[in-house]
């Protein structure tokens, strides 16, 4: 039957405050896991806590594998060690690492001590890897046979096997005695297979595979690529260790793009379910960003100030009307600009993260881009012609804005698209995540470097009319 989910919502706050905890459990025993956790993620901290609290160690454990990640995270410190305790051994492995950022050192290792004794081990392998790299995402629950084994042993280990020991069955690994990697079965191949036929006949021994050393990333985008449900990894000898699953990658590359979507829009921090952040977190994420921009507008300032600002030429009145007139246009030419340059900086940086543009095609990008932008920029130039100069459509303002605004607006946006695409591709190449080469970041560059191009086109075009500002 399906939980009325509002009701129990509103239940929470009067079962959060019963002192006894058995009538609490007795009143939610009923409920599935996920149906208390959604409720406790729309209750307020205090309440979610105190529920918890009061369930029993292992009920509250699965209550807190449906929560989001970052939820758990925040409260956990705040649980019992029964029940964190619980929660870390039916975390899957990789998971059950992030849990020590959660706690202290102390009590983390306390609660290895707790838990089975080859959970314990299994952790403390993995915390042995390198951070973020394979040997942290994987896990040692996979199916694995020798070559001499039949396809009828392969499946009686199968059948005969609790369901909690293989994290998947779609693939088998035939292992050699020193478990050296000899090649694959496919589950479909062991059921067409003959009962009698060996795992070294029927295998597969061209096997896509990865180093304990790879990151995490590279791992997620490769059992992406080619569609593998796992992907096999060997340490340095190229003993199997483990399996890397494709639900802990997808999960991987979404935190990797929401991080990366984040960053685009200038916003620092990882990937964390939005309710579940302070205000005061809130404006740590933002304000850096906001800061290093409204600095570097300061540069717009300077450069305006610099043109604008300059004394009168020999006819005040009339530089006056030159400058008044070009300024008229500046929010035309550097939006156009930080609109280019943001379209091919999120452009190359999506390319980037999916592998589709490396940083050794950056002269064939440099090359396409140039061409792209000069046929929008020529385009965008001639409108912009035409709005300020002809009659019935246009302003009918003098001629030399005509002239300055169709030259500006295609120098301005080559020049963003340009940059735009190459400071990506840069801060690949020294390490960077490109993704902080953000769009706000380009629309800022741009607006100041925009601006001198523009004033500059202005003074060589009036200068040719026997004009001065």
């Amino acid at each position: 039957m399906r939980t009325d989910e509002q009701a129990l919502v509103d239940r929470l706050p009067s079962l959060a405050l019963e002192e006894d905890k058995y009538k609490v459990r007795d009143t939610l025993e009923n409920f599935r896991p996920e149906d208390l956790a959604d409720a406790i993620q729309r209750s307020d901290l205090e309440i979610g806590l105190a529920i918890l609290r009061k369930l029993d160690a292992e009920t509250a454990a699965y209550v807190l594998i449906e929560l989001p990640e970052d939820t758990s995270r925040s409260i956990i410190d705040e649980l019992p060690d029964t029940t964190v305790a619980h929660y870390l051994d039916i975390l899957p492995m990789d998971d059950a690492l992030g849990l020590r950022d959660s706690l202290s050192p102390e009590r983390f290792e306390a609660l290895l001590h707790v838990i089975p004794d080859q959970d314990a081990q299994e952790i403390r392998r993995l915390l042995s890897y390198p951070e973020n790299s394979a040997g942290q995402m994987l896990t040692e629950k996979f199916v694995e046979v020798g070559p001499t084994d039949s396809m009828s042993d392969v499946l009686d280990l199968i059948r005969n096997t609790n369901d909690i020991e293989f994290e998947t069955v779609n693939y088998v690994y035939v292992l050699s005695e020193d478990r050296h990697l000899l090649g694959l079965l496919t589950l479909k191949r062991v059921i067409r297979a003959q009962p009698n036929s060996l795992a070294r006949d029927v295998m597969v021994e061209d096997v896509i595979t990865a180093p304990v050393a790879m990151p995490e990333e590279e791992i997620a985008r490769t059992l992406a690529r080619y569609g593998f449900s796992a992907i096999p990894v060997l340490d340095e000898r190229g003993r199997m260790l483990g399996i890397v699953t494709a639900d802990d990658a997808q999960q991987i590359l979404e935190e990797a793009q929401t991080e990366d979507v984040l960053m685009l829009g200038a916003v620092t921090g990882d990937a964390e379910n939005y309710l579940s952040l302070s205000v005061v977190e809130l404006v740590k994420r933002r304000l850096p960003w906001l800061v290093v921009l409204f600095v570097a507008e300061f540069f717009t300032g300077s450069v305006l100030r610099y043109y604008v600002g300059k004394d009168a030429g020999p006819n005040p009145s009339g530089s006056l009307g030159i400058i008044a007139n070009l300024s008229l246009f500046v929010p035309l030419l550097i939006g156009a600009g930080g609109n280019a340059g943001s379209q091919v900086t999120t452009t190359i940086t999506r390319a980037l993260a999916l592998g589709d543009v490396r940083t050794k095609d950056w002269f064939r990008v440099i090359r396409r881009e140039f061409i792209v932008a000069a046929l929008v920029g020529g385009t965008l130039g001639l409108i912009g012609m035409a709005r300020v100069s002809l009659p019935y459509v246009g302003w009918q303002m003098p001629i030399y804005l005509s002239l300055t605004v169709g030259l500006a607006l295609p120098g301005i946006i080559v020049w963003a698209t340009c940059i735009g695409s190459v400071l990506p591709m840069a801060a690949k190449r020294l390490g960077i995540d490109p993704a902080v080469m953000s769009a706000p970041f380009i629309s800022t560059f741009v607006d100041a470097t925009g601006l001198i191009i523009y004033f500059e086109v202005a003074h060589r075009i009036t200068s040719a009319y026997g004009l001065h500002f």
